[in-house]
């Protein structure tokens, strides 16, 4: 079984790896990406406002 996943390991290029990792990443960023791309509506900043501490 060890062998199996280290030649996997081996044979995979690291394009893919790369590609696998920021295709990850801008899913991770997605809500970030959203808000810089077309700001804040009045329901978000609302929210905000609502569960700030006074």
């Amino acid at each position: 079984m060890r062998k199996a996943v280290y030649k996997l390991v081996r044979s995979t290029p690291p394009a893919l790896v790369y590609a696998v990792f920021v295709l990850l990443l801008m899913l991770a960023m997605a809500p970030l990406c959203r808000v810089l791309l077309f700001g804040l509506s009045m329901d978000e900043l609302l929210k905000l406002r609502c569960l700030a501490p006074v």
